[in-house]
């Protein structure tokens, strides 16, 4: 049996041996570029100009590349570009060169499996058969046992598959080396249920640790929705500078304009550009696009966060386009064009641009909510406040709070803002809740407040903390669930509690969905309103920078989502949005409190029975004595 598993004529065991002779074999030191320049053709209809493919034609894509290469020492790379850039080109060399170098798994994620598909049979498979060396390695897919589908390929050492971001089967399959996320922004928000696509494909490299590499590309879209320029913001930025060809000053070519002091610059007879030209930011000189051969040759990418070593990122916009390609006569007509229409200008500053397009007035400037803040202290009410309700958000280690007052027409003050530290599994971070609950609140009728309704955030961390708090509580606490969406303010609730049989258990915890999207619209709509009374929102004195800053931190956009327009909320990186939250909750804990359908005359002759009768006397002519109101039987009504 030995003898017969050592023979060296035995076709099964020569295969074996050659694949683990090559798997021990070191990753090869060539470079993406020379191997491109080397052996890469570019088939007829595959790419913009056909032959051999020489890197010098697009000469910043060249660092791109290389740093795909297995030995660099770079793991992951994104590139946020415009059209007609070459961008394609990048992936393309790098599994091509996977297939015949360093041979692995690898994957190419796109939006959806229909591009995959036609990406597999209108540009890889014509870019197999063009090159010599991997004829042999991926067979074609009419030969039996080929191995070879349009969206599967195997080859000696590795394999490659090519899905779309909507399939949540290909991001739980196995382990890969080599992976591509192309054209990301277009990814599906959720796949499957699971989460982000893009967190799922990437957890299928982690087993491969530093040998790992990852290349994620694409247009940009909006503003703080954008992968790719969450990705880009979170790696060493490098912009691709070029020296002026008068005074040799390097510089990112940038879209100037009219009013610009340096960049593009042109004429135009209305939709007509009749001159077209470049304006260096050193010496003023006049450059021509037939310099851009001479000024690409000689540029570098320069990081612009070099402390940033974790990831290499990449933006360069059309103006970059090498001759013949996309002309600067044509951006400027792009422009023109697009006139004042946001939905073009947003096509022109995505994909000529290769920028996010930030939509106008979609959220207030947290500077001039500071300058308006009032004279009234932190913990008291001023006199239209009638009723408080709290909003709370939990963190692994704090519940950050706020106390707001509510007045006829849903005037509104917030009256406190803070965390309570610690970690929410412990029993006093909660009895500090309550204290604050139940401590009295001055009113500028000279009685005392406290909290009448609670809302807590029970989905975002410790949800069983949560419900354990809220279950012995929930005359006054209430446990709920931010929702996306086209939602009401406030929902029906739905009972948590069942026993081992599945029946609701009396008296247990109920989980109130709240309408994320239609509360954070009204609060940004009525922190609009400037004059004093119906709908306003106030704000005392001496709130920090960062409260301000948490409450405008999110904005809502307009996206795609299956080709259909639709609007989310989003969070602007590196900004934290409790002060949002918080506010969210609590006007969902008013609306339970009665907020709709309030009696304000009743309850403000309950919280202030001398106001009929002047100042500092009642009925019976004696000193008005303060008196706390906790829940008003009115409000317990509601």
């Amino acid at each position: 049996m030995n003898n017969l598993l050592m023979n060296n004529h035995d076709p099964a065991e020569a295969v074996y041996r050659q694949g683990f002779r090559d798997g021990l074999a070191p990753d090869p030191d060539w470079l993406i570029s020379w191997w491109a320049n080397e052996r890469r053709i570019l088939p007829d209809g595959v790419s913009k100009e056909s032959g051999p493919y020489r890197w010098e034609r697009t000469p910043y894509l060249r660092e791109i590349m290389d740093c795909l290469s297995p030995h660099f020492p770079v793991n992951e790379v994104c590139f946020m570009k415009a059209v007609q850039i070459g961008g394609t080109t990048v992936g393309e060399n790098f599994l091509l060169y996977v297939i015949d170098a360093a041979p692995g798994p690898a994957m190419m994620v796109m939006p959806t499996m229909d591009l995959a598909k036609e990406h597999s049979k209108d540009r890889i498979a014509h870019s197999i058969s063009a090159i010599p060396t991997l004829r042999d390695k991926v067979k074609e897919i009419k030969s039996r046992d080929s191995g070879n589908t349009i969206l599967s390929k195997q080859f000696p050492g590795g394999y490659l598959k090519m899905t779309g971001s909507n399939s949540a089967k290909a991001a739980r399959s196995k382990s890969i080396r080599y992976l591509i996320l192309d054209d990301v922004d277009g990814f599906d928000a959720d796949i499957g249920g699971e989460g982000d696509p893009c967190a799922l494909f990437r957890k299928r490299t982690s087993t491969w640790g530093t040998k790992r590499k990852i290349f994620e590309n694409s247009t940009p879209t909006i503003k703080h929705l954008s992968r790719i320029e969450r990705s880009y913001l979170d790696s060493d930025q490098r912009k691709y500078e070029v020296p002026c060809p008068h005074c040799r000053t390097r510089q990112e070519l940038v879209f100037g304009g009219k009013e610009a002091s340096f960049g593009l610059k042109f004429t135009h007879d209305g939709t007509v550009c009749t001159d077209v030209w470049y304006e260096c930011k050193e010496c003023g000189g006049r450059i021509d696009e037939h310099h851009k051969d001479y000024m690409l040759a000689h540029g570098e990418w320069v990081p612009r966060n070099p402390s940033n070593t974790r990831r290499r990122g990449y933006q360069i916009s059309a103006l970059y386009s090498p001759l013949g390609w996309f002309s600067w006569r044509q951006i400027v007509e792009e422009f023109l064009s697009a006139g004042k229409n946001p939905e073009l200008l947003k096509v022109f500053v995505n994909t000529i641009l290769a920028e996010t397009w930030e939509e106008a007035g979609s959220k207030p400037k947290w500077e001039e909510l500071k300058a308006r803040a009032e004279t009234y202290s932190v913990m008291t009410v001023p006199p239209g406040g009638l009723f408080l309700t709290m909003g709370v958000d939990t963190q692994d280690d704090r519940i950050e709070f706020e106390i707001w007052a509510w007045g006829r027409d849903e005037e509104a003050w917030l009256i406190a803002w803070g965390p309570i530290y610690g970690d929410p599994s412990e029993t006093y971070v909660w009895d500090e809740l309550d204290r604050l609950r139940s401590m009295p609140v001055r009113h500028a009728y000279g009685v005392d407040l406290t909290v009448s309704m609670t809302a807590v955030d029970a989905m975002g961390h410790k949800t069983q903390e949560v419900y354990n708090y809220v279950r012995k509580r929930s005359a006054s606490v209430m446990a709920v669930q931010g929702q996306r969406g086209n939602r009401p303010a406030l929902g029906k609730p739905s009972p948590q509690d069942v026993n081992h049989k599945g029946k609701i258990i009396k008296g247990g915890v109920l989980l109130w969905p709240i309408g994320g999207n239609l509360i954070k619209q009204t609060i940004y709509d009525r922190l609009a309103v400037t004059k004093p009374g119906p709908r306003m929102i106030h704000f005392p004195q001496g709130l920090d920078d960062e409260f301000y800053i948490q409450l405008t931190a999110e904005q809502k956009v307009t996206t795609y989502q299956k080709g259909f327009p639709v609007q989310v909320w989003v969070k602007e990186p590196g900004k934290r949005n409790e002060a949002l939250d918080c506010a969210v909750y609590a006007y969902g804990a008013a609306i339970r409190a009665g907020l709709l359908r309030m009696n304000w005359d009743e309850l403000e002759r309950m919280i202030s029975p001398r106001k009929m009768e002047g100042p500092g006397e009642t009925a019976a002519g004696k000193p008005a004595r303060p008196r706390v109101v906790y829940r008003s039987k009115l409000l317990e009504e509601r």
